[in-house]
């Protein structure tokens, strides 16, 4: 029995421990600029914890007068009761102003916002900030988010960082690339780039990567999340799948008449479809599916 409670006592243990290594791997950092904190309080966040980007290389403080100086918008995480929202401030006549708020862009349920930084090496010339928002959820996989945020051009949510998978040729990086004119780019990166892959995807619905319309529990986190389900259709002898778009000769694999199928439209291309199966991408002629 005394074996027993040990060994449940060390379980619990490791478990407490490990448990406690994500939460204190916090590094966000409170706002510290008093003008910016009065600000937010007088637009309805008084009382809520409020964060400023910190510093990715060196031990710069963004909300410090001479760092401000240097730029004309910025970005403040509030939380509040559960609430998570992304609220943008802008200088106006050399005053910084409240101009938006988000409660949905960096926000989603099973994701804990662990660092919220920048790229603190801008210029007085610089146009656009980089600021990163990094995540883990309840597996501790780790996802980060890009914001490009500009005072003279639209802002928008550039990229998403998929957790990595280690396999027998090296880590495998996977990215998704957005664009504030169109949908995703899916790109998969080994270790060293010595294999990179880009898939271009016109999804079946539209989304908004801007600051006012981005939701981050509506985006996609696979490309298996944008497909729909279809059925191989007046194709007497099957669809053949192929591993890149446009090519001819014996398919890797064929589907047959009726045959189920999760399709994606591609990008730039009317005539092929993106065939997702058991976790790879193949290609398909448009016309086979209904």
């Amino acid at each position: 029995m005394r074996r027993i409670c040990a060994l449940l006592f060390a379980l619990c243990m490791l478990v407490s421990c490990a448990y406690a290594s994500v939460e204190t791997e916090e590094r966000r950092s409170p706002l510290s600029n008093k003008t910016l904190v009065r600000i937010l309080e007088n637009n309805g966040y008084k009382g809520w914890m409020l964060y400023q980007p910190g510093s990715r290389e060196t031990d710069t403080n963004t909300s410090s007068k001479a760092f401000l100086r240097r730029i004309g918008i910025y970005p403040v995480v509030a939380e509040n009761d559960g609430e998570t929202h992304l609220v943008i401030l802008r200088k106006k006549g050399g005053d910084w102003k409240f101009q938006l708020a988000s409660d949905k862009a960096v926000s989603r349920d099973g994701f804990r916002m662990y660092d919220f930084s920048m790229d603190e090496n801008i210029s007085s010339e610089s146009e656009t900030l980089y600021i990163w928002f990094d995540y883990a959820d309840a597996g501790d996989r780790r996802y980060s988010l890009e914001l490009d945020l500009s005072d003279t051009y639209s802002s928008y949510f550039s990229l998403l960082e998929l957790p990595g998978e280690d396999t027998d040729d090296g880590h495998i990086y996977r990215t998704i690339i957005m664009n504030y004119l169109r949908d995703f780019d899916f790109e998969v990166s080994y270790f060293g780039g010595a294999v990179r892959e880009t898939v271009g995807v016109q999804a079946w619905r539209t989304h908004e990567f801007g600051i006012e319309d981005f939701s981050l529990a509506e985006m996609p986190l696979s490309l298996a999340d944008l497909t729909k389900q279809a059925v191989v259709k007046n194709a007497p002898d099957g669809a053949g799948l192929y591993r890149y778009p446009s090519e001819t000769g014996e398919p890797i694999a064929v589907l047959h008449e009726g045959e189920p199928a999760n399709i994606v439209r591609l990008e730039y291309s009317d005539n092929w479809m993106i065939v997702y199966r058991e976790g790879e991408v193949y290609y398909a002629r448009s016309a086979v599916f209904e």
